[in-house]
């Protein structure tokens, strides 16, 4: 692994999965991608709102689950910039990142939106087999 003005170069681990910005094939994938590459404990966030809607029994898929719990994420810490309330992802896929609250909680956010954006697609496609 290469580093560079202190960043690690994220495509020597697994350019495959894009840092996280690829397409993801099902909720369990999304959620692997996220719990690698999310760079702050925002991701603790999303499971603890997944286990409320498995707890209460609520409607929908996995799938609807998780963009549900995105959106509500996202909703919740988007545009606020809380970053000085944020910590380290403890399961980040680096165990040496540097840790940089500011600049990893925007990208956080952004990676949110993009699992979101790639989630509600296929909520969509899958509707029209229906």
């Amino acid at each position: 692994m290469t580093k560079d003005k202190g960043h690690s170069d994220m495509a020597d681990l697994y350019p495959e999965d894009k840092a996280g910005f690829d397409v993801p094939k099902a909720p369990g994938h999304s959620l692997l991608l996220l719990n690698n590459y999310m760079r702050t404990d925002l991701l603790s966030h999303i499971h603890l709102r997944l286990h409320q809607m498995r707890d209460a029994n609520k409607p929908g898929s996995p799938l609807h689950h998780l963009a549900k719990s995105l959106d509500q994420v996202i909703g919740t810490y988007d545009g606020i910039n809380l970053f000085e309330c944020v910590a380290r992802n403890p399961v980040h896929i680096d165990a040496d990142y540097e840790f940089q609250p500011e600049q990893d909680y925007l990208h956080d956010i952004r990676l949110m939106k993009h699992h979101l954006k790639c989630h509600r697609r296929t909520i969509k496609d899958l509707a029209r087999y229906r």
